[in-house]
């Protein structure tokens, strides 16, 4: 009988000093292969690419960026876009990424976009993952369900919120990643593993996302969800038209985290874009 062979691959967690801030990184590991950056959207962290990094890591070079806030990062005073492609700039920098792949979910997919149209040599290819110049008056439309609270019980308590908003990824994969999004407060409450400022002093700035699309010469995979709330179908569409190097793909069975609402066809449309 053969013996059971269980995958031990690990991140390693590095720490970059950007400006000032220390932000966290991890890295997947992959010498010699394309560097991919993943860049988590708004409250999340770069755990929540974990399962993502393991079915890319055979390929590429991955690393998860946690944004300024959230995570293991500083928090800071201000949180634009502007302010995200210096701390993206100095990440990549300091990785010695003269080339790599990109990849925003959210607010990551916007952060990606402003960088690729500033820095454009250092972007190979781009995946901005549902989030467009325009953002779908259903995003802002009243959650149904109870109301999250401040401070959380249990993760298990955490778990069952995430569930019942969006059962696609399935509880035992919400337990597995609350694990990794919940921090103990010095009263002993545990909160989400985002700092209260990217909330309090997050601001938009005035930025002209369609002429910020226009710009960007990478080659370009636009991701939507079926059930998206947040990229409607037209904006999509239209994102890809106007894209120099633009193409389409929508994921079935998805609302908004495409890559852990249906993983499968997430890294299906990566594989046939990234060319592996």
């Amino acid at each position: 009988m053969l013996p059971t062979r269980m995958n031990f691959l690990r991140p390693l967690d590095r720490y970059l000093l950007v400006k000032g801030l220390r932000l966290h990184v991890l890295d997947w590991g992959g010498d010699g292969r394309t560097p991919l950056l993943l860049l988590h959207g708004f409250t999340g962290h770069a755990h929540a690419w974990d399962t993502l990094s393991i079915a890319l890591q055979p390929h590429v070079h991955v690393y998860a960026l946690d944004a300024r806030g959230h995570g293991d990062s500083d928090p800071a005073d201000t949180y634009t876009a502007a302010a995200a492609f210096d701390d993206i700039s100095g990440v990549v920098d300091q990785l010695g990424l003269t080339s790599c792949v990109l990849v925003g979910l959210s607010m990551g997919g916007r952060n990606a976009m402003y960088f690729a149209s500033q820095r454009p040599e250092r972007v190979q290819k781009l995946v901005v993952v549902d989030i467009g110049p325009e953002v779908s008056a259903r995003a802002t439309a009243a959650v149904s369900g109870p109301p999250e609270p401040d401070t959380w019980e249990s993760i298990e308590q955490a778990a069952q919120h995430l569930y019942r908003a969006n059962p696609y990824p399935g509880i035992h994969y919400y337990r597995w990643v609350v694990s990794h999004s919940l921090r103990t407060r010095a009263d002993g409450a545990l909160v989400w593993a985002w700092h209260p400022s990217v909330k309090a002093r997050r601001t938009q700035s005035d930025v002209d996302w369609w002429a910020v699309l226009r710009a960007i010469t990478s080659p370009t995979l636009v991701l939507r969800g079926e059930g998206s709330h947040v990229l409607d179908r037209d904006v999509a569409e239209r994102m890809a038209k106007e894209l120099p190097r633009g193409r389409f793909v929508e994921i079935p069975r998805a609302v908004h985290t495409l890559h852990e609402d249906n993983p499968e066809a997430v890294l299906a449309a990566l594989r046939d874009f990234l060319g592996f």
